[in-house]
C-alpha cells in the first residue's frame, strides 16, 4: 500500500510540474511567419542563461525607431552554432530574421542574424531556418 501511495505522488508532482515545463518552452507566443528586419542596429546582446538576448533598434517607413528584444538559445546551446559572448556588440549592423509575437509587442524568437559580409548566425530551438518552425 505505501509503494502505490508513493507512486501516486510521483505521479501527480510529474503531472503538475510538467505543463508549466513545456508551456515555458513552447512557441505559441510567436507567429508561425519570419519577420525580416533590414539595418537592425544592435543596442545590446545578453550572453545569460536561460536565454541569450538580442536587443536591437529598426527605423519604420516614416523613420520612427522601434526598440526590439528577440531570445534565443542558452549559452552553451548556441555556443555549438558559432555564437561567443562577443558575436554581436553595441552599433552592429545587421539584418535579423525573427518569428515575433503574436501579441504586437516588439518582442520574438531570433531566427538568425545576417551580417553584412554574409556571415551568419542561427539559433537553434527553432530550426533556423525561415521555411520551418519546429
Amino acid at each position: 500500500m505505501k509503494s502505490k501511495l508513493l507512486c501516486l505522488a510521483f505521479v501527480v508532482d510529474v503531472l503538475t510540474f510538467c505543463g508549466p515545463t513545456f508551456a515555458h518552452h513552447g512557441s505559441a507566443a510567436y507567429s508561425n511567419s519570419v519577420a525580416v528586419m533590414k539595418d537592425a542596429m544592435v543596442t545590446r546582446f545578453t550572453w545569460n542563461n536561460p536565454h541569450c538576448i538580442v536587443m536591437f533598434d529598426v527605423k519604420d517607413e516614416r523613420g520612427n525607431v522601434a526598440h526590439w528584444a528577440a531570445e534565443i538559445g542558452s549559452p552553451p546551446a548556441v555556443s555549438l552554432l558559432g555564437w561567443t559572448r562577443n558575436s554581436l556588440q553595441p552599433g552592429d549592423v545587421v539584418t535579423v530574421y525573427i518569428w515575433p509575437a503574436k501579441s504586437g509587442r516588439p518582442v520574438g524568437r531570433l531566427n538568425k542574424v545576417v551580417f553584412p559580409d554574409g556571415k551568419t548566425l542561427r539559433d537553434t530551438q527553432l530550426g533556423g531556418g525561415e521555411e520551418k518552425k519546429y
